[in-house]
């Protein structure tokens, strides 16, 4: 064997082995053993290699396979680090984080010095929740289900921009008055001068807050409590949330909302030339309007009613029509837009479009604090307050891509006369 491969050989090889190494010493994971056994393989193939032209012939390749599989053990050791929680535990562990503060309080007979940050309407104990039905006896074993009042699940967020912002107003810049047109010109031709006017427009943060107190004997049951602010005050917050951005008229502390902001449906080229017009002509004629109006159809908000009823819909063959929208995930797709059902949105109306150019930006994302306020200290309660600051705007150049309307409304100016 020529020292050159011998050397080229070795460089390789010892790379391929530091990788088994590394791979070893997480043997209890799987995947580092794949990786391991992936090494291993690479190596037998480097020594078995005799000749300088084969070894030249797969060493690049080799190297990359070491590199990627190098990559993919770092992430494999970094997904260990990172626990993937739902809200609930995410409250449980910040109370646990908090349990030698909160235990203070409890046995201090609530007396707090400072107020407790943890990442209803009626003070909550035991006498007002399990203890207060008719059937409640001695004999009785708290099985820990506690059936909460049931809230819709929000699907606006996942459909618009969202970022964050540090200042109380969201500033962004508009193009207004553009002048010139670019032309094609002959060699020495004055060039056309193009101009645009560029103006600053901002929007003020809004905060919604909420509090419930609860006694100190329920802070002390870390289930209890996270149960509370997440189905209580978290969810309740979210909902009316949701209900700003999509709703909110923009007056007082309102957010101003999609609906808001968009542009009222028209008919266009569809107009009066439409037989039999449906909600699934109404959603095309919807999403040609956008299009138009440069903007990419994504998303549309529909209450569930009315989807309920565009599932009846049938063709002459009586095949429902639903079906040549719906795509293999089960949403239904009309013009590339999905179909979103929520009773956020009243019930025959619709609201969408190119929802990207939504921007909503939290200042304050939600925030929980534990304190005392009034008689709090002398009636043995806390007082948990959750809060959140955010602001949502559109372009004034990007409201024709809004869309709104109601269907009935909408069906008569596709229908033919």
């Amino acid at each position: 064997m020529s020292e050159e491969l011998n050397s080229a050989k070795t460089e390789l090889l010892e790379k391929v082995k530091g990788l088994v190494e590394k791979a070893k010493g997480d043997a209890t994971n799987d995947a580092s053993a794949k990786i391991e056994a992936k090494a291993v393989e690479l190596a037998a193939k480097i020594e078995k290699s005799a000749d300088k032209a084969e070894f030249d012939s797969f060493k690049d390749a080799i190297a990359k396979q070491v590199d990627a599989l190098e990559l993919k053990l770092k992430n494999n050791a970094e997904s260990k680090t990172k626990e993937v929680v739902s809200i609930k535990q995410a409250i449980l562990n910040s109370i646990e984080e908090q349990r030698e503060s909160i235990d203070k309080i409890v046995k201090s007979d609530g007396k707090q010095t400072e107020p407790l940050y943890l990442k209803a309407a009626v003070t909550m104990g035991l006498n007002n929740t399990i203890e207060a039905g008719s059937t409640f006896q001695t004999i009785t074993q708290n099985t820990g289900i506690v059936s909460v009042i049931r809230q819709r699940q929000e699907r606006y967020l996942a459909n618009v921009s969202v970022g964050s912002t540090t200042a109380k107003h969201a500033l962004w810049v508009e193009e207004e008055d553009a002048q010139g047109t670019p032309i094609f010109i002959g060699e020495g031709d004055t060039k056309t001068q193009l101009s645009v006017l560029y103006k600053e427009k901002t929007m003020p943060v809004g905060k919604i807050a909420v509090y419930g107190k609860v006694t100190t004997e329920m802070l002390a049951d870390a289930g209890q409590l996270a149960s509370y602010v997440q189905n209580n005050l978290l969810k309740r917050v979210s909902v009316v949330t949701e209900n700003q951005l999509l709703t909110g008229d923009g007056t007082g502390d309102n957010l101003k909302g999609l609906k808001t902001y968009a542009t009222t449906f028209s008919a266009g080229a569809l107009a009066l030339a439409v037989d039999n017009a449906n909600e699934f002509d109404v959603l095309n004629a919807m999403a040609l309007q956008v299009e138009i109006a440069n903007g990419i159809p994504t998303a549309v908000f529909v209450h569930p009613s009315t989807i309920a009823k565009m599932k009846t819909l049938k063709s002459s063959s009586n095949e429902p029509l639903y079906k040549q929208y719906t795509d293999f995930a089960g949403d239904m797709v009309i013009y590339g837009m999905r179909v979103i059902a929520t009773t956020a949105v009243t019930a025959g109306e619709f609201i969408g479009g190119d929802t990207s150019v939504a921007n909503v930006l939290f200042r304050e994302g939600l925030s929980i604090q534990i304190g005392m306020d009034g008689n709090d200290f002398t009636q043995n309660k806390k007082t948990i307050l959750v809060e959140q600051r955010l602001v949502q705007f559109v372009s004034a150049n990007d409201t024709p891509v809004i869309v709104k309307g109601v269907f009935s409304t909408a069906k008569a100016a596709l229908e033919t006369a």
